[in-house]
């Protein structure tokens, strides 16, 4: 190959290389066949030539104006590649390629000419009509069949094949015409064509395939008809009787029938039904049909119905047979289904009936027993009160529905389960306790019981066993003797001025514990039971007495272990002296009384040497007089404060007139200036008593006693000793408030309230107890153990008052209200309320309960409106007899008939009939429209209605 093409080619990737064949032409050789929609492609290319382009050419002739032919080469569009699919306009043509080199050579294929189309089209077939033989109008039918095929072999395609369309109708026997606008594949037939003529119709359908035509035959004729439409009508009419009653001598056979017309319906084009204008009759007997084949197959499984769901069974029959009209109701072939329908309503017997029920009025009111203006059950005991009503209900469930309601009082028995409840609840909660418990749980339980036990009402409470109230108290009174223990322990540690205790190193620890394990029982006990220990404040106060004498005691053994010591410092031993003295002398005096090696200690004086350099001072002798003086102050009690206050001045100015080197030998300053500090302190506190002892308000001056007595416990024990004559006499002429409540006096008044499950008292001292209670400073307010009584006694007090308000604005014109409210009240609260008050409410409450023979003839008279079902004759005038009766009853005595409904569903029923029979004309020619109203209004009503209109209205039926 030459290298110089061969790097020309490889610059032009597009091109085609021709190899060298032996015997190759200068042309382009092209295999394949000569049929549309088939490939031709460039199979051979003249030796060495590089193509890098080709173009596909029809050759057309042309006829020029001389008379001769000549050819000319029109390029086919897009055909620019080696490969050709024969296009359709190519049929009968003749076409070549053309190669174009790199060079800009050209080459061409030989001509070859492509066959002719030689196309048959099938005949056109029709779809989309209902029927097999007819298509009715507003129908859309389309054209299928039509298929286009090439004798030749060409394979066609969908896509090149272009179909016209027109639709004919027979016009006289034999004839066709066109119809205007009818060129689609679809044609619909109008709605009113049988009236226009077009009763056949067919069509033809023309095919072009590139520049070749075919047109089919005509498709088979198809005949536009409202045969089926007519008949289906026809039909639906059929099933009526007339506007109220269907056709129907046998429901089943009526169901298959209306079932069939429904199929045929269904089977109609959505065109074709929309021609059958009374589908909704169908419709409405098919539902109708449905509705009343339920109820026959709900009268067919009566058998299968259990005994107790037997009455509601055959009511929700009754209730469904009477929301059937005159037209659903002819269904009921010969009125089967009502006929056993009514043999299945059994009247009551009235007389037994009416009697049984004042028996069970009667004993229902023996439930209740009246004593002392308080309502309590018979029996008492809850499981014979249960099995009574359990009794009364089943006696009451044997009754006729109509009876069954006329039982007064049945809300006496819904009180009686509510309470039986109530009092099981109550009785649960003692699972609760247990004798193995801790003091503690037990009282926590118990707390809890008697919450929930002072919310019964007095009729509940009586139903509870003595057993439980007494294993109640028991449980809270678990920890009486836990407090008794406790109280006694803080007594035997508690003193005025020292405690008792007398510790020493080996006794020191166990108080320690003892007094640990003291306040831990004071935290473990429920708080009812802590407000009962008395001086546990002094406890924790002991506690940390404790602990700042310990610090001391500690202290002094090691400075007196530093005395034994040999070659110790006088200074270091005058320093450990000074600095544990100091800390004692700041305790108080009750801690002080802890401080079991204190005496050891004040005796075991450090001895201090002086050097004075080999000089004695001049007032030496005025130094060691001092120093006499102030040894005096180690023992402050031996002073009253005005004549420490004085020895101190003295000492203090002797002490300033000595020399400096004479200061030296007064070797016991410290104590003249801790006995100073004492005297400064006991002066502020002196001013503190002097605020109070001007304060003239008794109360005010209460409240400052009581932080000057703080402000004394925390005087080291010098200073109380230096200021108890001050601070005892503030005590002793404390201003007396005469209105200030006695502490032990206001507790046992507020204890004293309440015995049992009533109170003693009046609402009003309640109120006054809480005055005295709330005039009380805060930290006496603790010292009240029994707040908890006057709280709740404060919250009955607010539920009564309440109470008696809507006692005051109902009781005249509501008193059910009343009554129900009072019901509801505890034990406690109903003590709070006067007797008079008390008694007018049961007085009401059992006038209310009173049986009642006039109500209850009334209701047998009611009853009787109806027999199996139907009104009695001459109902209105019994209506109105009852309707007087009963409007002459009291309030109360109208709430007895329990049956009132059915009086005024009598009522509504008499009215409903008068308003159809309002309607009423004669059948004339001139009155259709009204005819048809009342017929219309007849025709709905109940089985029930139907027969009291024909009864009072015989004439128009």
């Amino acid at each position: 190959m030459n290298k110089k093409l061969f790097l020309t080619v490889a610059t032009i990737p597009i091109a085609l290389v021709a190899p060298t064949v032996a015997g190759a032409t200068e042309t382009v050789s092209v295999t394949g066949q000569n049929i549309v929609n088939e490939i031709v492609k460039v199979d051979q290319l003249p030796a060495n030539a590089v193509v890098n382009g080709y173009q596909w050419y029809y050759v057309e002739q042309i006829d020029s104006e001389d008379g001769t032919d000549t050819t000319t080469n029109k390029p086919i569009a897009g055909a620019t590649s080696a490969v050709l699919t024969v296009p359709v306009e190519a049929a009968g043509k003749t076409i070549f390629v053309e190669a174009t080199t790199t060079e800009g050579k050209k080459y061409q294929s030989a001509p070859r000419t492509i066959q002719q189309l030689n196309l048959t089209i099938s005949p056109p077939t029709l779809e989309g009509y209902a029927t097999s033989d007819f298509v009715a109008p507003g129908e859309t039918i389309k054209v299928t069949g039509a298929n286009v095929t090439d004798i030749a072999g060409a394979k066609l395609q969908s896509s090149q094949i272009t179909y016209s369309y027109q639709w004919f109708y027979k016009l006289g026997d034999d004839a066709f015409t066109i119809i205007e606008g009818a060129t689609g594949s679809t044609y619909t037939i109008p709605k009113n064509a049988i009236d226009q003529g077009i009763k056949d119709i067919i069509v033809r359908v023309k095919a072009k395939v590139g520049a070749s035509f075919v047109e089919s035959d005509f498709s088979a004729e198809i005949t536009v008809s409202k045969e089926p439409i007519d008949t289906l009508t026809n039909a639906i009419k059929a099933l009526f009787a007339n506007d109220h009653q269907y056709n129907v001598s046998n429901l089943e056979a009526f169901k298959a029938q209306v079932t069939a017309l429904e199929g045929k319906y269904q089977a109609l084009s959505p065109a074709a039904k929309g021609n059958v204008l009374n589908y909704d009759v169908l419709k409405r007997a098919l539902a109708d049909v449905e509705l009343v084949g339920k109820l026959n197959e709900k009268m067919d499984k009566l058998g299968e119905v259990q005994e107790k769901n037997l009455s509601k069974y055959i009511k929700e029959m009754e209730e469904a047979y009477g929301q059937l009209d005159l037209l659903q109701r002819s269904l009921d072939v010969n009125d089967a289904f009502y006929t056993s329908l009514k043999n299945l309503q059994n009247e009551p017997n009235d007389l037994e009936e009416v009697k049984e029920v004042r028996r069970l009025n009667q004993a229902i009111v023996q439930l209740l027993a009246y004593e002392n203006a308080r309502v309590q059950y018979v029996p008492a005991d809850k499981d014979a009160l249960s099995k009574l009503v359990t009794a009364i209900e089943e006696d009451i469930a044997k009754l006729s529905p109509n009876y069954r309601v006329a039982v007064q009082n049945q809300t006496i028995l819904k009180e009686v389960q509510t309470d039986i409840k109530k009092v099981e609840q109550f009785i649960k909660l003692f699972d609760k306790l247990s004798s193995n418990s801790t003091p503690n749980k037990q009282v926590t339980a118990a707390k809890s019981i008697r919450s929930a036990y002072e919310k019964l009402t007095y009729k509940q409470l009586q139903l509870v066993a003595d057993t439980y109230i007494q294993q109640l108290v028991v449980a809270e009174g678990a920890e009486e003797s836990q407090i008794d223990a406790l109280n006694r322990d803080i007594e035997s540690y508690m003193g005025k001025d020292t405690y008792p205790i007398q510790p020493s190193a080996s006794s020191w620890q166990s108080h320690v514990n003892n007094v640990g394990r003291m306040v831990k029982e004071y935290k473990g006990l429920t708080k009812v039971s802590a407000a009962q220990i008395t001086d546990y404040n002094r406890l924790v106060t002991l506690q940390k007495d404790l602990k700042i004498a310990e610090k001391v005691i500690k202290s002094i053994d090691a400075y007196q272990k530093l005395t034994e010591v040999a070659g110790v410092k006088e200074s270091k031993l005058q320093s450990s002296y000074t600095s544990t003295l100091k800390a004692y002398q700041k305790l108080t005096t009750l801690q002080q009384s802890l401080v079991y090696n204190a005496d050891d200690f004040l005796l075991n004086t450090p001895k201090i040497s002086v050097d004075g350099n080999g000089k004695v001072p001049a007032d030496l002798a005025a130094a060691e007089a001092l120093k006499t003086e102030i040894a005096k102050f180690a023992d402050v009690t031996s002073y009253t404060f005005p004549q420490l206050e004085l020895a101190v001045d003295a000492a203090s100015a002797s002490y300033k007139n000595l020399s400096s080197a004479a200061r030296k030998y007064v070797t016991n300053y410290h104590l003249l200036t801790a006995a100073k500090k004492d005297i400064s302190g006991v002066q502020s506190f002196h001013k503190k008593v002097q605020a109070a002892r001007e304060e003239t308000d008794a109360a005010k001056q209460a409240k400052k006693i009581q932080t000057v007595t703080q402000a004394y416990a925390k005087l080291p024990a010098n200073q109380q000793h230096l200021a108890k004559a001050h601070y005892e006499a503030l005590l002793n002429n404390q201003i007396i408030n005469e209105n200030a409540p006695s502490i032990s006096q206001l507790n046992d008044n507020i204890a004293q309230m309440v015995v049992g499950e009533q109170y003693l008292v009046t609402m009003d001292r309640i109120k006054q107890l809480s005055t005295q209670y709330n005039s009380l400073s805060a930290s006496d307010k603790k010292l009240i153990t029994h707040y908890a009584i006057l709280k709740t006694a404060l919250a009955d007090v607010k539920k009564v008052e309440s109470f008696i308000k809507q006692y005051d604005k109902s009781f005249q014109n509501n008193p059910s209200t009343v009554i129900k409210a009072f019901e509801k009240l505890t034990s406690k609260q109903i003590s709070l309320i006067e007797p008079s008050m008390r008694q007018a409410i049961i007085d009401k409450q059992k006038g209310l309960q009173q049986t009642n023979d006039t109500a209850l003839s009334l209701i047998e008279a009611i009853n009787g409106l109806l027999i199996k079902g139907e009104y009695i004759a001459h109902l209105q005038e019994e209506v109105q007899k009852i309707r007087t009766a009963y409007d002459a009853l009291s309030d109360a005595e109208k709430k007895v008939i329990k049956n009132y409904t059915k009086l005024t569903q009598a009522e509504s029923d008499l009215k409903k009939v008068a308003e159809v029979h309002a309607l009423y004309v004669p059948a004339t020619e001139d009155n259709d429209k009204a005819r048809k109203a009342w017929q219309t209004a007849y025709g709905k009503l109940s089985k029930k209605l139907e027969l009291l209109y024909n009864s009072m209205y015989a004439t128009d039926v």
